[in-house]
């Protein structure tokens, strides 16, 4: 993320109020800042005439001194204040975001990750907006306006801090990238350690009636011991590099009070102009160093921020008004479609191409590495996200092509199935979560329950198919959800099924149980469209895809650096 980006501003109007105050306070505070330094050199240069109005001039200073702390006070407030209704606005951004996705029309969204993001991630953009933000407007203003003060009284030394002073934000820079990498796996390994942890929570009652809840502490135990091993990286790397912006800084104003000093010796400069340029010299260094000083702490609440910009900026597609044709004959045509990520010149899936009939029972699978695009892709064949570059196309049996963003999506997801890596789960009966809405008849209900494996879940269930469930499923294991989302694809009619890695979470026999009832889901006609990274599940496909990303030249040779 910049240093301040201007989208913050957009997205949060508090953000832009609180620049302004925070403009006009340190603007304040410059000030002051100059009055007191003049007032002390001229105290102590001419303590010596001030004997009968030394008590005033010290009443003086301490006015100047007082208000000065009741301007940074007023900041620290402000900040406070204003970082509470920033964070606020972008939550409900996100939350707003997530509410409006398609998952009450049928096809869910993967919110568990924007939901961790909107919590614990942006809560971590607390220290950026409350200290590095307004240090750094401050630095904008202020270490500008005391050059120039200490120009016009000893222009020598105002070009010693010249000559200095860019030494700090290019050694800022370098720092910044030597640890922006080690920031953004820490927030990484916080948001998996959440979601595992999450899981654990969701199926404990499950998992300690098996005996099995001792195998998840432990996998929790290692990933949080992987973040704390995360976290202290990220820490040895701060300290590091705030000892090196200290240094800098120190042997800096060192230079400029040596300098000063040999030429007071050598009468060369009045004792009240010297004392004017030593007080004021810390004051010029001060704000970028503590800039420096808070950009680690806030390093990860700027990255939690621009994740969260960049999800409220994501492209997405607009829903035309043309009723989707039926599914059952044409084709489905993914033309060219790449997708940006958010590293520059990163696309992840890069030029994917294909053709895949429907209406006759294919099977196409993909597959590729973790990050090469694969659930991304299902999701712009679902229409859930514009594609940066090409497009997907429905082409009716005799009928001109249609471009899927022309199409009333709600028409077109009425007639498919998705099956996210992560399911999401209303509260509600087992055969609400199932049906969502659809007329099933329990003898389809039965077979498809009885397919994936699920019918053995429901007969251990208090209730059977009436037995209640929490949110997102808590009262099932992991595998169990998976298996009731398997039951909810194959329950129904639709004739394009989107599956991710459906096979996950279950063990060998009821993989090949499930793996069989897709087949003769093809058979019947049903189109499937698949992404897996096991062998066994793509062996069923009529074709396999692999997904591929791309890196710009300048990414792969910072890559090989």
């Amino acid at each position: 993320m910049k240093p301040l980006d201007p989208k913050l501003l957009r997205h949060a109007s508090a953000a832009r109020r609180y620049v302004l105050l925070t403009a006009g306070l340190g603007i304040g505070m410059v000030a002051l800042t100059v009055l007191q330094a003049r007032g002390l050199a001229r105290l102590l240069g001419h303590a010596h005439d001030l004997a009968g109005g030394l008590g005033g001039a010290l009443a003086w200073l301490g006015g100047v001194w007082l208000l000065r702390a009741a301007l940074a006070g007023l900041q620290e407030w402000s900040g406070k204040r204003s970082a509470h209704r920033v964070i606020a606005q972008l939550r409900e951004g996100l939350l707003a975001r997530l509410a409006s996705s398609p998952e009450r029309e049928g096809a869910p969204a993967s919110g568990v990750a924007q939901v961790e993001l909107a919590t614990r991630g942006l809560d971590a953009l607390q220290p950026y907006l409350e200290g590095y933000v307004p240090q750094l407007l401050l630095t904008a203003l202020a270490t500008p306006a005391l050059l120039v003060c200490v120009w016009r009284a000893d222009p020598v030394s105002a070009l010693l801090m010249a000559g200095s002073l860019p030494l700090i934000p290019l050694f800022m820079v370098l720092v910044g990238r030597f640890t922006r990498e080690a920031t953004m796996r820490q927030l990484a390994s916080m948001q998996q350690l959440s979601a595992r942890v999450l899981d654990f929570i969701t199926g404990l009652a499950t998992l300690r009636a098996l005996g099995r809840h001792g195998g998840v502490a432990a996998q929790v135990l290692r990933l949080s011991e992987a973040h704390a091993r995360t976290t202290l990286k990220a820490l040895r790397r701060a300290f590091l590099s705030s000892f090196v912006l200290e240094l800098i800084t120190t042997l800096s104003i060192a230079s400029v009070a040596v300098g000063i000093g040999l030429r007071l010796l050598d009468g060369g400069m009045a004792l009240e102009t010297g004392l004017f340029v030593l007080l004021l010299a810390p004051e010029v260094y001060a704000p970028l160093r503590q800039v420096g000083a808070l950009f680690h702490a806030s390093a990860e609440g700027a990255e939690a921020a621009a994740q969260a910009i960049a999800r409220l900026e994501a492209p997405q597609p607009a829903r035309g008004t043309l009723a989707a044709p039926p599914l059952t004959s044409g084709a489905l045509e993914v033309r060219d479609v790449s997708v940006a990520t958010r590293d520059a010149g990163r696309c992840a899936p890069e030029g994917l191409s294909f053709v895949l009939p429907l209406g006759q029972g294919r099977i196409l699978g993909l597959r590729g590495e973790s990050g090469a695009g694969k659930s991304t892709a299902l999701e712009v064949v679902l229409g859930l996200l514009a594609p940066t570059r090409g497009g997907v196309l429905l082409r009716p049996e005799g009928a001109p092509a249609l471009e899927l963003g022309a199409l009333d999506l709600t028409t077109y997801w009425a007639q498919l199935a998705w099956l996210p890596q992560r399911l999401h789960l209303e509260p509600g009966t087992v055969r609400e979560s199932v049906c969502r809405g659809r007329a099933i008849p329990d003898s389809a209900l039965s077979a498809a329950a009885e397919a994936t494996g699920f019918d053995a879940v429901v007969a251990r269930l208090p209730e059977g198919w009436d037995t209640k469930l929490g949110r997102d499923g808590q009262g099932l294991s992991l595998g169990q959800r998976q298996r009731l989302a398997l039951t909810r694809v194959l329950a129904g009619d639709e004739r394009l099924l989107l599956l991710d890695e459906p096979t996950a979470h279950l063990d060998e026999r009821s993989e090949q149980r499930v793996l069989e009832a897709l087949k003769r889901r093809a058979r019947r006609g049903t189109t499937l469209l698949l992404v897996s990274h096991r062998a066994r599940t793509l062996a069923i496909a009529d074709e396999v895809l692999t997904l591929h990303s791309h890196a710009s030249p300048l990414d792969t040779l910072a890559e090989a650096a």
